[in-house]
């Protein structure tokens, strides 16, 4: 009996240690892609073409097919992961723009339209009043807005607008700021990561190449 006991106790010490590490490192991964910006604009060419999501990679990311994300649309909940990011690999400090039109909003930001994830379908979805859920290994790892809450009238609203992160803490563009722009620098408000100071407001734009 007491030698049952003691392989019992090594076999629940070694799955306990297992398991340990296991959330461990999990925790570590989840935490090396987080969201940047949300970006519900009204571009020239209407319909969706406005809508993209803006990740950073925070370290040196081999394969980004474990990351994906999912629209809680009208404030009814999660609809769980609906977009899946493609098999590549990213560096530490690299922006992930994924966009419903690379041209169309390529030709908004005045940015390489190579360095923009085409959505190809349907799954980037947010309207300005949706909230957006950032996942890992199919757990949510982050949330912007509030999944349960329909964003309109909320402070974390982005009609025709954006929400963009900075050191932490969520800011936003005006809402309807993009309306009846033919650019992202003539905006009201324009996206922060966009470089509107010289001619070009895409001339220091540092989205990866993913495209492939």
């Amino acid at each position: 009996m007491k030698k049952i006991t003691q392989n019992l106790t090594k076999y629940f010490w070694r799955s306990g240690l297992l398991a340990i590490t296991f959330l461990f490192s999990l925790s570590i991964n989840s935490q090396d892609l987080s969201l940047k910006g949300i970006l519900d604009l009204q571009l020239p060419s209407g319909g969706s073409d406005g809508k993209a999501i803006h990740v950073v990679a925070n370290v040196d990311i081999p394969n980004l097919v474990y990351y994906g994300i999912g629209v809680a649309n009208n404030g009814g909940g999660s609809d769980n992961q609906e977009y899946t990011f493609p098999s590549i690999s990213v560096s530490a400090g690299d922006n992930i723009l994924v966009a419903r039109s690379t041209t169309a909003m390529a030709t908004y930001l005045e940015i390489d339209e190579s360095t923009i994830i085409d959505a190809n379908d349907t799954d980037i979805s947010q309207n300005g009043d949706d909230a957006i859920e950032l996942y890992y290994n199919g757990e949510v790892i982050e949330t912007f807005g509030e999944i349960n809450v329909d964003g309109s009238g909320q402070p974390w609203e982005y009609l025709d607008s954006w929400a963009y992160k900075v050191d932490g803490a969520w800011t936003y563009g005006e809402v309807d700021t993009t309306d009846g722009t033919e650019t992202i620098c003539e905006a009201s408000t324009p996206y922060p990561f966009a470089d509107c100071s010289g001619p070009g407001c895409g001339d220091s734009w540092e989205y990866t190449y993913v495209n492939n």
